[in-house]
């Protein structure tokens, strides 16, 4: 076994690291056991505005679907169908940096950073870091782009003497408290006061406090681990785990004209992505295209044989095979309950939950209702289009705003995605870092539930202000 292999399957402890795929198939195992003594049950899906919603009261039960003991195993190949998009954007990234670190571009810019950087301290420079981040999630919901800042953002922590998940912690932080605090998410926030017939971003102002509070938050959560690991390095939860991020030489770093052309070159084409997302609403298949160009124009840029960047690009992109391949794994699980025709079932039963609460309590049951909710339906706008017909008129019967439903709704979605494995893009993000997810939840699991918590006193102070229109 060679040493990235063998790096990957390390550990400690037990001598083997569990791999992601082990963990997600134990899970959809034990998903098609489950779902085979869970009712049937659906709602009767209605067009709205060009969107197909659920009609709340149109729940009923049906004949029960039965997982086979071939399902589980088919699964796999539906389940890589429904996200071949996204699987294809992950492959086609590590492509373009495959490249971009081939010719040195990555290593020059952390040395230059590091240089740059070194004086400063940590809380202002990531401060800065995820402000800048969480506010393009915030705007754009587009979060998976932690997969293009990561490969830049850990080596540069690294470098100045921190570890990993420092690293990764400064941009997947950022990105839930910008995602939480949504000012213009156009795959939840725009869908959910769509259906409750609110003015389309509304409460900016509110959600704009929620995103600075729940940063602060977070900003000090990690400015204390950062420090212990800093000053003890010993403790730091990576401990024992082989890094798949090579150490950057001490030599000094110089960029040549070609490195530097190369270097226009890739920050147009990123600036053209980002332009994109925010602007232009690109689809995975615009993404997938933009990073193809990246690592093609890029490596003529710096004046690479077409073969020199076949090479560097596929060596890219199976640095990221395993990033990619978890996707479908977690995608799996979802098809086995669309199949079986669960997923009302549960949403009802958790809807529930809320009938007959007072209204503050019910509104803060949204929150965690949204939140169980997105263990088995990760897609935002998937959620938004499902969950809201039925919580609307859960909150008119409850005395709720329609305003706060979508508020507590928005927040349950998005700081969960950092923290389920069935969360596709999560998975493959700290694949891509070479973070273990039990270390993640390790790290992540506390300040999951301080976020929690605060997102709860928030709802409940949305409802104490009667946050609206209505």
């Amino acid at each position: 076994m060679n040493s990235a292999s063998k790096s990957h399957f390390e550990d400690n402890e037990n001598g083997l690291e569990q791999h992601p795929f082990f963990m997600l198939a134990m899970l959809l195992a034990l998903i098609c056991v489950a779902a085979n003594f869970i009712p049937s049950g659906v709602y009767e899906r209605v067009a709205f505005e060009g969107r197909t919603v659920v009609d709340p009261s149109s729940y009923q039960i049906v004949a029960k679907k039965y997982v086979q003991f071939q399902d589980f195993f088919l699964s796999f190949y539906f389940g890589f169908k429904k996200a071949s998009g996204l699987i294809a954007m992950v492959l086609f990234v590590g492509g373009a940096f495959g490249v971009v670190k081939g010719i040195g571009l990555m290593e020059a810019t952390v040395k230059a950073m590091a240089i740059k950087l070194r004086n400063v301290s940590f809380i202002p420079m990531s401060l800065a870091i995820m402000v800048l981040f969480g506010l393009f999630v915030s705007f754009t919901g587009v979060w998976e782009l932690s997969l293009v800042i990561l490969p830049l953002m850990i080596p540069l922590f690294l470098r100045l003497g921190y570890d990993v998940m420092t690293g990764a912690a400064v941009i997947l932080v950022g990105a839930a408290t910008g995602l939480a605090g949504a000012a213009a998410n156009p795959f939840f926030t725009a869908i959910a006061q769509n259906i409750a017939e609110l003015p389309l971003y509304s409460a900016l102002s509110y959600r704009l406090l929620t995103h600075a509070i729940l940063m602060t938050v977070g900003l000090v959560y990690v400015a204390l681990y950062a420090r212990k690991v800093k000053s003890d390095p010993s403790k730091s939860l990576m401990v024992g785990i082989a890094s798949k991020h090579a150490e950057l030489s001490d030599d000094e770093y110089a960029f040549t004209p070609k490195l530097i052309r190369a270097g226009v070159v890739f920050l147009s084409i990123l600036a053209f992505l980002i332009y994109g997302a925010v602007c232009m609403n690109f689809s995975f298949a615009a993404m997938s295209g933009t990073f193809v160009s990246m690592g093609i124009l890029v490596g003529l840029a710096y004046g690479l044989r077409p073969n020199e960047i076949c090479h560097m690009f596929s060596r890219g992109m199976g640095d990221l095979m395993i990033a990619a391949m978890v996707i479908f794994f977690a995608r799996s699980i979802l098809f086995i309950m669309e199949e079986t025709l669960v997923i009302d079932t549960v949403i009802r039963f958790l809807a529930s939950i809320t009938e007959g609460s007072s209204s503050y309590l019910a509104a803060c049951l949204m929150y965690w209702v949204q939140t169980v909710i997105n263990f088995f339906i990760p897609s935002g706008s998937g959620q938004a289009a499902i969950t809201m017909p039925i919580l609307i008129p859960l909150a008119d019967l409850s005395e709720i705003n329609r305003q706060i439903a979508c508020y507590a709704s928005q927040m349950g979605d998005a700081l969960s995605n950092f923290i389920y494995p069935t969360n596709g893009a999560l998975v493959a993000i700290l694949s891509i870092a070479g973070i273990p997810y039990r270390k993640w939840v390790q790290f992540f699991g506390p300040l999951f539930l301080i976020l929690a918590s605060v997102a709860c006193c928030l709802v409940l102070l949305a409802q104490y202000v009667n946050l609206g229109p209505f």
